[in-house]
């Protein structure tokens, strides 16, 4: 790599193509499901009447959720081939190190300590982020899955667990909203302003203050290389996708299956 370029390739097509399904569902799940959460707000009507009534709304939400739990599914078979196969690192699984780039960075930002922490490919914020991302998002498929098909799931678990997940769906739904318009706004299009996951590239000197460890590693030429593929790791990868894939399709069925009704939020005002 030349180190006098202006910018550096830090994503890739695939990491640019997950990034813009994960906006475009997760915020046409805000605009359909925030008037569900509070249908008797003014706005919450008008957003009803400008997607086109209730059911069109409902519609929209439930197939976007589809998208983003489809999309999870993806994401875990994408790590287990990415890990396993062809055997990389987990750079977002959070470390010991991590904690102390923490307290480093509470100690600068005070002045307790002179220099800010020497941050890899990933910074901590970075990885506390990406796991509230994945939790996120496996508790609103898991709980959105509970308010579909309520029937079928009242006759493995008591009803009060179906307005647990109601809670749970409505709470989650908010905290992530805020999250993404203080937290992820803030360090990405705040403190500087980050187009990497649209274009794959950052600018060197962005570079050189939030990643110095990785930068210095690529300008060293310490790229790993590509390990070989084993035929047995590629064998238990297929095995993993057939019963991920077999246990997506057995629990699509058995909700299907139930005659069951979906559970309904009334608007007022609205039919």
């Amino acid at each position: 790599m030349n180190p006098r370029v202006d910018t550096i390739r830090r994503f890739t097509a695939r990491h640019i193509v997950n990034h813009w399904v994960m906006l475009i569902a997760f915020t046409g799940l805000v605009i359909t499901g925030m008037p569900q959460k509070f249908p008797g707000e003014a706005w919450a009507k008008g957003i009803v009447l400008i997607v086109g009534g209730v059911e069109r709304v409902r519609f929209v939400h439930h197939l976007l959720g589809t998208i983003m739990a489809l999309q999870l599914v993806w994401h875990v078979l994408e790590g287990v081939w990415l890990h396993l196969v062809k055997r990389l690192g987990m750079p977002m699984v959070p470390r010991l190190a991590d904690v102390k780039d923490f307290m480093q960075q509470i100690k600068f930002n005070i002045g307790m300590e002179k220099h800010p922490p020497r941050m890899d490919r990933y910074g901590f914020a970075e990885k506390l982020e990406y796991l509230a991302l994945v939790w996120g998002t496996a508790a609103m498929v898991l709980t959105g899955l509970l308010l579909l098909y309520p029937v079928r799931w009242s006759s493995l678990f008591p009803g009060e667990v179906i307005l647990a997940a109601k809670a749970a769906h409505g709470g989650e739904a908010i905290l992530a909203f805020l999250s993404i318009l203080t937290w992820h706004v803030y360090f990405v299009h705040i403190r500087h302003w980050n187009t990497a996951i649209f274009n794959g590239k950052l600018d060197a000197e962005a570079y050189a203050e939030e990643h110095p460890a990785e930068l210095a590693r690529l300008r060293r030429g310490e790229e790993a290389a590509p390990r070989a593929i084993e035929t047995w790791r590629i064998a238990v990868f297929l095995v993993v996708t057939a019963a991920t894939i077999a246990g997506v399709a057995a629990l699509y069925w058995w909700v299907r299956d139930s005659g069951a009704t979906l559970l309904t939020i009334n608007v007022p005002g609205m039919s």
